[in-house]
């Protein structure tokens, strides 16, 4: 099922598919990106739960509101979508900016978890960068930095063998609002994920690095897993910033084991 949703000052566009009735795991994509990249995963997580994939304010379906985004903020429209449809708990698997979303959902209203799968993400930016990114979006738009963008996203070898991916990879960062882009880089710019912010997260978590990752490296992760109890940390192989996308064989066990072993009957 595709739908859009009027939840917290803005309609969020989502799909809704695989098993009903099973636990519900949310999909949150990352920077730029739309629901479409959990493409390659939605056959697997459908055979044991009821997946909902959402675009994030301004990107993909959704529609933005103008000025400067927040983590509460975004994490907020998660919550109403939940809310929206009667979800009381459910897992919650982030990339990149959707990681930052779930770790602050983790941290403050950890209650509406089940689990919380972390991927390619970050606690912490660097300010001068991410302000420098807003400033230059609202003066030359979004397109001018798709290609920038979807390089970070995957290995060269992975962009010389699939082309057709790429130019898929190209239009989700097309398809989000100049608003939007703004908005959550000033997101990114201001969060406040500190150690003791994250230490807070007491759900079962599994973060996950790509290990040719330049965006967020190892390093990032392994300070993310270490103040939250029992985190599970994996490395994918021949993974950049989008290990969920290029190596999905790896990926996709890997996320479906940890959600089975962390489910309960709703």
């Amino acid at each position: 099922m595709e739908a859009r949703a009027d939840t917290n000052g803005i309609q969020t566009h989502y799909t809704l598919t695989g098993k009903p009735g099973a636990p519900v795991v949310i999909l949150s994509h990352g920077f730029a990106a739309d629901l479409s990249m959990w493409a390659p995963q939605l056959d697997t997580l459908s055979r044991s739960f009821t997946v909902l994939c959402y675009d994030i304010r301004g990107h993909g379906g959704s529609s933005a509101t103008p000025g400067d985004y927040s983590l509460a903020l975004l994490a907020a429209d998660v919550l109403a979508l939940m809310d929206h449809l009667g979800i009381e708990q459910a897992h919650y698997v982030g990339l990149s900016l959707g990681g930052m979303i779930g770790q602050y959902v983790g941290a403050w209203h950890g209650e509406r978890l089940m689990s919380l799968t972390l991927c390619a993400t970050t606690s912490e930016a660097p300010k001068g960068l991410w302000e420098a990114r807003v400033i230059e979006v609202r003066d030359i738009g979004v397109a001018p930095l798709a290609e920038a963008s979807v390089d970070r996203w995957v290995t060269p070898a992975f962009k010389r063998a699939q082309p057709e991916l790429m130019q898929k990879m190209r239009a989700m960062v097309l398809g989000t609002s100049l608003d939007g882009y703004a908005g959550c880089a000033a997101a990114i710019r201001d969060m406040d994920l500190a150690a003791a912010v994250i230490g807070r997260i007491a759900v079962p978590t599994l973060v996950v690095a790509g290990e040719d990752d330049t965006s967020t490296p190892l390093p990032v992760l392994e300070r993310i897993a270490r103040p939250i109890p029992n985190a599970q940390l994996i490395t994918i192989p021949g993974a950049a910033h989008m290990p969920t996308m290029e190596q999905p064989q790896l990926c996709n066990p890997a996320i479906e084991s940890f959600l089975l072993a962390n489910s309960r009957s709703r």
